[in-house]
């Protein structure tokens, strides 16, 4: 994956859209990413509720490749179009 690339995530049926801002290579032979991320904050407010119940901090600042799925943003806009039809 390249910096620039747009990408989706999947949390607990929350869908979260970015772009990678920041590759590595990791000890375990994966490469991470980092992800600006755009209009999160359903995401943000799930992170939030569970650190308040289990008094962890389950945020992510790095996100292995197998957790994002590239997107085609013309692609994926047509077909949220017909929808509207």
């Amino acid at each position: 994956m390249k910096i620039g690339t747009v990408v989706r995530n999947n949390y607990q049926g929350i869908i979260r859209y970015g772009k990678v801002s920041a590759t590595f290579r990791g000890d375990d032979k994966w490469t991470w990413c980092e992800v600006e991320w755009v209009d999160d904050e359903k995401y943000q407010h799930a992170i939030e509720a569970r650190n308040n119940i289990t008094n962890l901090d389950h945020s992510k600042n790095f996100y292995r490749v197998d957790e994002l799925q590239q997107v085609n943003v013309d692609q994926t806009i047509q077909t949220l179009m017909k929808l509207r039809q």
